[in-house]
């Protein structure tokens, strides 16, 4: 198979969304071929949900999802638009399925060549900067176009920075690309009222970085501040 494939499965289901978003495709470490990896089953009955889940032994590729977002928690990607997508895959091809968080997102962003790790602990893709969401589909197949990277793996436009992700933190975080400082964020912005009032979520990693505010800016003067009702898919090029 290949991510074309797989691509045009997304744009039939997206429609005229306006939705920025790019498709990478790795294969499972070998700590992660071990385990029974979850996998989607076609309900006769009733629709795909993320929290509908069937084990199979036979992952063979990971699919790296990533979409644009200015909104530090926004699950509407997960629970509208990924259900569809698994279920058509499954309908032409068989063999997709959902993690429901089982896997490290951040883990396979990286080895699928999605981004780079950050000094915030934060992924920083090349065609979003620190503005994404990341979502995984567990398949069967294999791909012909999969990207597996084990080295180089961090961000080099953090080397010199002054790191204001860090010193404007209102909690004094320093990850320095580990996530030392974890719970003093989590604290922060895990609260009911935070969840229930997105736009006023934690921001100050993202909205502090300057390569990551220049990729921004550049998507908002390109699609008219994300309003563009036209899809683009992002390669890695």
């Amino acid at each position: 198979m290949n991510l074309l494939q797989i691509k045009n499965v997304f744009d039939d289901i997206i429609g005229d969304i306006p939705l920025i978003y790019r498709l990478d495709v790795t294969t499972p470490t070998t700590p992660i071929k071990k385990r029974q990896l979850p996998t989607s089953n076609l309900f006769e009955n009733k629709p795909f949900r993320v929290d509908d889940v069937k084990f199979s032994e036979d992952c063979k590729s990971i699919i790296v999802w990533s979409v644009f977002s200015k909104v530090t928690a926004d699950y509407y990607f997960k629970n509208d638009i990924l259900p569809k997508v698994i279920n058509e895959l499954c309908k032409k091809y068989g063999g997709f399925g959902y993690d429901n968080y089982v896997l490290n997102r951040k883990q396979f962003a990286i080895r699928s060549g999605a981004g780079k790790l950050s000094k915030p602990s934060l992924i920083f893709s090349p065609s979003f900067g620190l503005n994404f969401k990341i979502e995984l589909i567990t398949s069967s197949h294999e791909f012909e176009d999969v990207v597996v990277v084990e080295d180089d793996i961090y961000y080099d436009g953090c080397i010199g920075c002054d790191a204001p992700c860090e010193y404007k933190c209102p909690m004094k975080c320093k990850m320095n690309y580990e996530l030392s400082n974890w719970e003093d964020c989590s604290n922060f912005i895990d609260t009911p009222y935070m969840f229930d009032h997105p736009d006023e979520m934690c921001k100050i990693c993202q909205s502090s970085c300057p390569p990551s505010n220049y990729i921004l800016n550049k998507i908002d003067s390109k699609y008219g501040n994300f309003l563009d009702p036209k899809y683009l898919y992002l390669n890695k090029n």
